[in-house]
Order: C-alpha cells, then structure tokens, then sequence
C-alpha cells in the first residue's frame, strides 16, 4: 500500500534538514505516537499506541509503500480499536492505513523532532535500554579501544545514521544516562 501522505511531510522534512519527526494519530479512543525516520534506509514508521504495549513497525519502501500485514500485532490492535465491541470483529489493516495516511500531518518543524527518549521507549532491546539521555562522547581511541556494535546500534537507533557513521569513522562511543539532570546537547566533537 502507498502512504501519499508521507509525501509531503517527507519533503517539508528535507527542506528543514529534519532526518526524523513525531507526530500523534487518534483513531477511536486510541492515540498513537508515530516516529517517522527518512534518515535510515529503508525508511521506518513506528506507531505506538499510548496506554496499550504494543507498537507498529514498518519499512517504507520507495514510493512510500509499506506492507500493511500486522503479525502479532494484529489481534492486539483489534482489540484495543473495538474495545467492548466483542471479538467477532474483523480488522482489515488496509483501511486502517487508508483512515491513517488521510491524516498524517503535511508539514514538521523543529518541535516535533523526537528525542533519544521518545525513540527509545519502543526498542527496549537496545544495550543500557533503561539509559535514553545522552550524556557526552567517549573518544576509544584515547584508550586504545574500539566502539561496540551494541553502541552503534544504540546510536544509530537513537539519533540516526550521520551520527552513526562519525562514531563509526572517528571511533567514537555515545555515552548515555538515565538522569535526565545529567543530559547534554547533542553536538558532533570537532
């Protein structure tokens, strides 16, 4: 299924420079929190649904298509749209992501870039996954190590592929906390 609507937010996202933005989607009674990357390739949507553990992952292909199969996830977002409704209900993912792609926003700007936090909480088999505050850069070099894969994934997951790639080239670690007090601006060494 092509999601058009991811057009025109992809584009006002590139004009600003912006490699990932969040939004909100209420169908029902439920909100979800989406995360759109354009900084990975593929690109990835997340939908995750406040107040309900579960979440949507999908690559978005060329031509922003995505494949609107659920999986697991099927039953689960059955159940929470047509809660109390009994479970005789079919859900038919293609209009759900019909209904959605009519409202996905057109326009990002600066204040909807997700943080490590917000991006975090949906991948709790990130290494330290209780640590989402970026707190500084650890140079390996210095101490004649190299950066773990576990942190370039972290990395990568967290804050996106240029970062990835300078702690990749420079052997670089991002170092993270779980004291939010503790956080630090992201900002690449020179």
């Amino acid at each position: 299924m092509r999601l058009t609507g991811l057009e025109p937010l992809y584009r006002s996202m590139r004009a600003q420079g912006m490699g990932r933005v969040k939004f909100r989607y209420v169908v029902n009674h439920l909100t979800f929190e989406c995360l759109f990357f354009i900084d990975t390739k593929p690109f990835e949507l997340v939908m995750g649904c406040l107040g309900h553990n579960f979440a949507i992952f999908k690559q978005v292909r060329a031509g922003f298509e995505i494949n609107t199969f659920l999986g697991d996830v099927y039953s689960v977002l059955r159940d929470a749209l047509f809660a109390d409704a009994g479970t005789n209900i079919k859900l038919e993912p293609a209009v759900f992501f019909a209904e959605f792609n009519q409202h996905i926003p057109t326009q990002a700007s600066p204040d909807q870039q997700p943080s490590p936090r917000d991006v975090g909480k949906y991948y709790p088999d990130l290494e330290e996954a209780d640590k989402l505050f970026f707190c500084g850069w650890l140079d390996n070099t210095k101490q004649g190590k190299r950066v773990t894969s576990s942190n370039l994934a972290k990395t990568l997951r967290l804050m996106g592929q240029r970062e990835h790639d300078f702690s990749l080239q420079r052997n670089f670690s991002t170092r993270w906390t779980n004291d939010e007090n503790k956080a630090v601006k992201l900002l690449l060494p020179e």
